[in-house]
């Protein structure tokens, strides 16, 4: 009975803490939301099963969490920081040509790079003029139009 009341009190009040700091939608989220999602689920888990944590122990642990993803939530804000945590986006391919050493830095197969690039319609890489690894993993193209190529 005490475990559920903890989970109970837990999921109150980061619930409460999310609506209060204004969380994203998840389909927004960055890595270091990420991180803070990951750190709270030990955090929870920890204290649910501690028999030394008691019900202000979760509600002071999640507030000061609260608290930490807020503050983070502002430093990203700050250009430098948020180019720091979320990466910028990087020319992979320039004229047809790929930029094989962002694709080794990016661990990213040629395999991986054509996939990405036939969901965007584009079978031929010769038929790029630009294509941008996006923040996010996807690829941005533009490609060569006919009337381009005479």
């Amino acid at each position: 009975m005490n475990i559920a009341a903890k989970l109970l009190v837990a999921l109150i009040c980061i619930v409460v803490v999310v609506r209060l700091i204004g969380q994203k939608e998840l389909s927004q989220t960055t890595p270091i939301d990420l991180v803070f999602m990951i750190l709270l689920a030990d955090i929870v888990g920890g204290m649910i099963h501690g028999k030394g944590f008691k019900i202000p122990h979760v509600v002071f642990i999640v507030a000061i969490w609260g608290l930490y993803m807020w503050g983070a939530e502002k430093l990203t804000r700050k250009k430098s920081f948020e180019r720091w945590i979320d990466g910028v986006p990087e020319i992979i391919i320039k004229n047809g040509a790929v930029n094989e050493k962002l694709m080794k830095k990016e661990h990213l197969s040629m395999q991986e790079l054509k996939t990405q690039l036939r969901k965007q319609g584009v079978f031929n890489i010769k038929d790029v003029r630009l294509g941008i690894l996006e923040i996010d993993g996807s690829i941005s193209v533009k490609v060569v139009k006919e009337e381009e190529e005479s």
